[in-house]
């Protein structure tokens, strides 16, 4: 049978009840007194003793319960509750006050806890790379609106969603996506925290084909610089030389006109290799809230010849409006070039979707043939075509904030570009 402090304190009593009751009647009988008297004696002493017994019990007893009900309360995270002691000297004191220190010290920690994980919530929310919260779970429980716009869905609406329907499993302890186009571009990292007595999974997306894409322009643009000062190293001399000769009086005028085009084409080159020497230099973006209408308006005039469909769902957009023109007029052209007749149709489509504008350009013509290689320097597939103007848009779309893709449809023919630009709100006036 276990034994209690309770149990002991109640076989004492009885125990001091029993030995005062024998005692007492021991001592009346060995004085030869009267029954009556030695019941009324023993009653006066023993009542008392067991009504003092009794509250020294409770108030020896009661202290402990006050402190077995904080406990539980430190217990549950809550530590508002503190203990007034009965006592106040000796080791019942100092137990209330150790645990009223230790109460007041989890409070400290739980608040600055608190505190720290609103901090990481809100710095969450700041930021534009995909992040999202599970529970011990594995149920989605936070993310941010980075987040929403990858999956094109409002998280809010996740909430609770397994991991698995989400696109996300955990393998070894790892976290990795499930599709594997996504996972060779989304590199996933991940933490864990504990918040409220529960362990929950922090899993952060990074992608890794902007970095992927950094590096490579970093590449070109250093192929370039080589390129741009070996061909002007070898174009001025030539070019001076050309130059000279066509001002000679006894130059033959058939050897002239063959000067003259050696001249004109060491021009063409130069300015050519300097447009490419300034294909990645950051451009100066001057964004302002311009009516969607008016963007479409002037592409609708540009190729009014053209057999353009333009569809607009959004009222306004915060762009460089003469940067976009260039890249919308530069994605319409190829659009037209890659049709196989006039005829075809070329869908426009100005939309929103999770807080970010989409905007798609599609025809029907022949697609791309080398998808790879469309953003790749000095590449066209286009006979008389630079291999800049593809390089160029995406640059300005990424300065914008946003990204520049190209892919041909699934169902059907043709290919479709598609922009993506961050949403902000026009100011109420």
């Amino acid at each position: 049978m276990a034994k209690s402090l309770e149990a002991d304190l109640k076989l004492f009593a009885i125990g001091s009840i029993v030995f005062v009751t024998a005692l007492l009647a021991w001592i009346l009988y060995l004085l030869n007194g009267d029954t009556l008297i030695v019941i009324t004696l023993i009653g006066s002493i023993i009542i008392p003793l067991f009504i003092g017994l009794l509250v020294f019990y409770q108030r020896l007893i009661r202290p402990f319960y006050r402190l077995t009900n904080m406990m539980e309360a430190i217990r549950l995270e809550d530590y508002s509750l503190r203990t007034k002691p009965i006592y106040q000297e000796g080791i019942v004191d100092e137990l209330s006050y150790e645990i009223n220190m230790l109460a007041s010290t989890l409070l400290q920690r739980k608040q600055r806890y608190d505190q720290h994980a609103f901090l990481i919530y809100s710095l969450i929310e700041q930021l534009d790379t995909p992040i999202v919260v599970f529970n011990d779970n594995l149920q989605l429980s936070h993310a941010n609106d980075a987040f929403s716009a990858w999956y094109q869905q409002p998280w809010e609406s996740l909430r609770h969603t397994s991991a698995t329907r989400l696109g996300l499993c955990i393998s070894q302890h790892q976290w990795q996506l499930q599709d594997k186009d996504q996972h060779a571009n989304w590199q996933v990292s991940q933490s864990n925290f504990l918040k409220d007595n529960q362990q929950y999974h922090l899993v952060v997306l990074t992608n890794i084909t902007q970095a992927i894409r950094k590096t490579q322009q970093e590449s070109w643009l250093q192929i370039i610089r080589v390129l741009s000062h070996e061909i002007h190293n070898s174009l001025t001399p030539i070019k001076s030389l050309a130059q000279s000769l066509v001002e000679m009086e006894s130059t033959e005028s058939r050897s002239k006109t063959a000067l003259e085009v050696i001249v004109k084409r060491s021009k063409s080159l130069g300015e050519f290799v300097n447009r490419y020497a300034n294909l990645y230099q950051n451009i100066t973006v001057s964004p302002v809230f311009i009516p969607c209408s008016q963007l479409t308006k002037q592409l609708t005039t540009l190729f009014e010849r053209k057999s353009l469909t333009i569809r607009s769902d959004i009222s306004s957009m915060f762009v460089d409006p003469v940067l976009l023109e260039q890249v919308m007029i530069n994605l319409i052209k190829n659009a037209i070039e890659a049709s196989i007749n006039t005829l075809e149709q070329i869908d426009i489509h100005f939309s929103q979707k999770a807080n970010k504008i989409h905007i798609t350009v599609s025809d029907s013509g022949r697609g791309i043939a080398n998808s790879e290689n469309i953003f790749v320097p000095f590449y066209s597939t286009k006979e008389d075509g630079s291999g800049i103007g593809l390089v160029l848009s995406r640059n300005i779309i990424e300065q914008h904030g946003g990204s520049l893709s190209l892919c041909n449809n699934e169902n059907n023919p043709g290919a479709t570009a598609k922009i993506i630009l961050p949403m902000k709100e026009a100011p109420i006036e």
